[in-house]
């Protein structure tokens, strides 16, 4: 962009802010439309002339006045308005739908879907019993129309869903361009959405309770998926999700079962070790009490051959003690006879 477009940009876009602010009642300080004025006077000047000469201090005025313009009318935003105001002013015959190009577009598609789902509900081929056929139990000529009428259905949904998202971003005089494509893939969307969920996802099943939806639920199943494509979407990322844990679950299942297995392994190599000690603990213990027993036997058979050694004697000394009593109670006996037999001598 040369530096000749750069300044006329800002100086458009300055001259239209300042109709809007003032439109809108908004103050704003008095030297900003006097710079403005002044700069648009020098530059038609230098545009005869064929020369652009902006001394410094005046660019730098001018920005400072497209920066102060541009807080002043905020949530507008500068090029929202220079577009808008550059449509308004051009003649053509759609410009009653609107001053932006893409708004007059989608009210051009939504008008002409409107107009063919009016046309084909027209033909005895597009019924109640032919569009609940589906895919599988129709063709040829009710298939195709049935299909378009369905599509036109998802469509309508789609750029109704455009045009309220757009209304707010033009009544705020934010709107950006540069998001154009962003509407069209909306509607692109729209289609695949609407088309889906009328007749790959089972929705009659959900309406056989309701007998005055099920009757209409394709049409309105493609209505209600092109309006909210979004949703769709987020559906299916969120049955992708639950089909990725279901198998992560499954895999999981599969290590824990081996990681069981090795553990049970464990387990039994860990008991058999612990019953084979027990077991030679068992033995060594055995033996231990073997040697004990061994050993008191041998000591209690000693024992009794020192006491049969000691027994003699023990009882020869048993004799002598009984046989002293017995000699003394003799003596005892003599001696009160004698004393007896002198006392009846006398």
């Amino acid at each position: 962009m040369s530096k000749k477009d750069f300044v006329s940009h800002l100086l458009t876009e300055c001259d239209v802010m300042i109709r809007y602010a003032s439109g809108e009642g908004k103050t704003m300080p008095s030297y900003i439309p006097n710079t403005v004025y002044q700069l648009q006077n020098k530059q038609a000047v230098n545009d005869g002339d064929g020369l652009n000469l902006l001394l410094e201090h005046e660019l730098s005025a001018l920005t400072k006045c497209h920066k102060e313009l541009s807080l002043l009318v905020y949530p507008a935003k500068p090029l929202t308005l220079s577009i808008m105001d550059k449509e308004s002013s051009s003649v053509s015959l759609l410009r009653f739908l609107g001053p932006v190009k893409l708004v007059r577009h989608m009210s051009l598609l939504a008008l002409f879907f409107l107009v063919s789902i009016i046309a084909l509900s027209i033909s005895p081929e597009v019924n109640q019993k032919t569009i609940n056929e589906g895919l599988f139990n129709s063709e040829g000529k009710v298939l195709l129309l049935n299909q378009l009428f369905l599509l036109c259905c998802a469509g309508l949904g789609a750029t109704f869903a455009c045009l309220h998202k757009s209304r707010s971003f033009i009544r705020m005089c934010n709107y950006d361009p540069k998001f154009d494509s962003t509407y069209w893939s909306m509607v692109i969307m729209g289609f695949m959405a609407g088309l889906m969920i009328a007749e790959l996802i089972p929705t009659q099943e959900i309406t056989q309770n309701h007998s005055s939806l099920g009757d209409f639920h394709k049409p309105l199943a493609a209505l209600l998926g092109g309006f909210s494509a979004d949703v769709i979407y987020s559906v299916l990322s969120r049955l992708v999700e639950v089909v990725n844990q279901l198998m992560g679950s499954a895999d999981q299942k599969t290590k824990e079962k081996v990681k069981n297995t090795l553990t049970q392994a464990e387990l039994a190599e860990q008991l058999q070790q612990q019953n084979k000690d027990i077991q030679d603990s068992i033995s060594q213990n055995q033996k231990i009490n073997q040697h004990l027993l061994s050993t008191i036997a041998d000591e209690l058979t000693v024992s009794q051959k020192s006491q049969e050694q000691l027994g003699l004697p023990m009882e020869s000394m048993k004799k002598s003690t009984a046989m002293k009593p017995t000699s003394s109670v003799q003596a005892a006996r003599k001696v009160t006879l004698n004393k007896a037999e002198a006392a009846v001598a006398e």
